[in-house]
């Protein structure tokens, strides 16, 4: 439904447009900006929105989340994630205690968090056998990350794992000493066949977590979609209203969207008759590698004191002839490459393209790049190729410890070089998560903000390097930049005449408060297509809290 007239007055308009312009007033109409600081003529008729001072800013984008994951992490999974559990007794212990309420025979799912075994006392991920403890007639699995997942022995069972199932290309499973897989499973998920669960609780569970991305000034989302029941709850979603966030959803190839229903039109089919302003078919993902976290990211040379390298998923040659084909039906490709040897073999593939542009004017992008292992060359390369590379901000707090120690002191040393990216090598680096529910504001652009300007880790120490971004940069990369890294820059991204009227409100300026205040800033309103989306009592409207997290 289309808002009506409105007129949004008293208010530090921060625009965003080329020139940044800061307005005090905007009208709307039809959901739409009319104008910046309109004439009387123009906001005649209109109905008055006092801000009372406080200041707007367009709608925040994350153009690399998973609200899907997170739904999974927040409604469905245990949470055994420090500093609720110490050690993989508290773990066992939380998942027992779960699995005592289900029939037998139903999956136990647990939520950790990157690098957890650097944060308990064990100093260790759990086992097959350590879950074995939580039950033997209960499948369990607890998730680390979309890359390491733990099994216990029954789980392993019904999934038919044993000693003579092979690792597959770009994962691997650990092994005891004789051969046979101890439950730790690194990007396998998908070639174990591991379950999804029903849109019963999935859906639900999305409209949870949709909440917590509103109530944190989240308009727009990039969904890279990992697990196939995904498309059909976002679908679903859609169709009975209750998606009130845009969605540009990226389906995995070939997991979730099989490369002959890309090419066929099969998979657009499928959003014939969803609002494409509110849920559309982006483009398509792929992965050639592992990640870091699972030391499964595809390296030349070994991780720190380790002889893992990693693997890369496809064949270099057959990876180049499907992002061709891709290509040539129009797609956008995001391609997750973390490791140095991976993210060569993308630039080679889309080297090989006649050009880096996809049907809806976006380039095609490589998920991670920038994270590490950047180097003034390789940056050249993405420049000369038109190929956008995408780091994840928040990672910096999340992550950035855990890289350090997997890449030791020299490779470690360079991490989340973003100053570097985006002012000096001018890319125009799009504001994102990897939100998968590993940590409660990963999700929240302000905390991914705070994470450039101040630089801090989750080990307590900061990264002294000099590559700490201002504000006005930052929110950039969360608006414009992350508009134009999915094709949407003509409709989202910036408050200016013909684009949706997405914005949100907050009482002070992110753009003169300490920088400690940005890791809590939460916004006193959120307005999508000029209809107010949520709005916080404003009693507590300047009170720092943490995120909602659905129980």
């Amino acid at each position: 439904m289309s808002a009506g007239k409105i007129l949004v007055t008293n208010a530090t308009i921060l625009t965003m447009d080329d020139a940044e312009t800061t307005a005090s007033s905007l009208l709307i109409d039809g959901g739409r900006v009319v104008a910046v600081d309109p004439s009387e003529e123009q906001a005649k008729g209109a109905a008055i929105v006092d801000m009372g001072g406080k200041t707007v800013v367009p709608g925040l984008i994350d153009a690399h989340t998973h609200m899907e994951m997170i739904a999974y992490g927040w409604s469905i999974a245990v949470d055994v994630k420090p500093p609720l559990v110490k050690s993989i007794d508290d773990m066992v212990e939380r998942l027992a205690e779960k699995a005592a309420t289900l029939a037998s025979g139903q999956w136990v799912l647990g939520q950790g968090m990157h690098y957890q075994n650097q944060h308990i006392a064990e100093g260790r991920y759990p086992n097959r056998w350590d879950l074995d403890r939580v039950s033997t007639e209960h499948p369990v699995v607890v998730r680390f990350s979309f890359h390491i997942n733990v099994f216990n022995s029954k789980a392993l069972e019904v999934l038919g794992v044993d000693k003579n199932t092979p690792d597959s290309d770009g994962g691997y499973l650990e092994r005891d000493a004789d051969g046979v897989p101890n439950g730790v499973s690194n990007d396998m998920w998908h070639a174990l066949n591991a379950p999804d669960w029903p849109y019963e609780e999935v859906g639900p569970a999305l409209v949870n977590a949709q909440a917590s991305f509103l109530e944190n000034g989240v308009t727009a989302i990039t969904e890279f979609t990992l697990f196939r029941g995904g498309v059909d709850a976002y679908l679903e979603m859609e169709r009975r209203k209750d998606l009130k966030i845009r969605v540009a959803l990226y389906p995995k190839v070939p997991s979730v969207c099989p490369i002959e229903d890309a090419l066929s039109g099969k998979m657009s089919a499928r959003f014939a008759d969803a609002d494409p302003s509110r849920l559309k078919l982006g483009g398509m993902k792929m992965f050639i590698d592992g990640g870091l976290t699972s030391r499964a990211a595809a390296m030349y040379e070994p991780y720190w004191d380790s002889d893992l390298k990693g693997d890369l998923s496809f064949e270099p040659k057959v990876f180049s002839e499907i992002v061709g084909k891709l290509h040539g039906a129009g797609y956008q490709i995001c391609v997750h490459a973390i490791g140095d040897l991976a993210q060569d073999v993308v630039l080679d593939a889309f080297a090989a393209l006649p050009e880096r542009k996809a049907a809806n004017g976006a380039t095609h992008r490589i998920e991670h790049a920038g994270n590490c292992l950047w180097t003034d060359e390789r940056a050249q390369r993405f420049a000369d190729l038109g190929v956008l590379p995408v780091p994840q901000p928040p990672f910096i707090f999340t992550t950035a410890a855990g890289y350090r120690k997997n890449l030791g002191p020299v490779r470690g040393a360079d991490v989340f070089p973003m100053r570097r990216m985006v002012m000096d090598q001018k890319f125009a680096v799009p504001g994102n998560s990897d939100a998968i529910g590993i940590h409660p504001k990963q999700h929240v652009p302000m905390f991914g903000i705070w994470a450039m300007v101040t630089r801090e880790m989750n080990d307590g120490e900061t990264l002294t390097d000099g590559e700490n971004l201002d504000v006005m940069t930052s929110l950039r990369m969360y608006t414009r930049f992350a508009a134009r890294s999915i094709g949407r820059e003509h409709e989202i991204g910036s408050l200016e005449p013909g684009k949706f009227a997405d914005f949100v409100v907050f009482d002070d300026n992110p753009l003169t408060v300490p920088a400690d205040m940005l890791r809590d800033m939460m916004p006193n309103q959120t307005w999508i297509g000029g209809e107010q989306v949520f709005a916080r009592d404003a009693t507590k409207a300047s009170q720092t809290k943490e995120v909602y997290i659905p129980a």
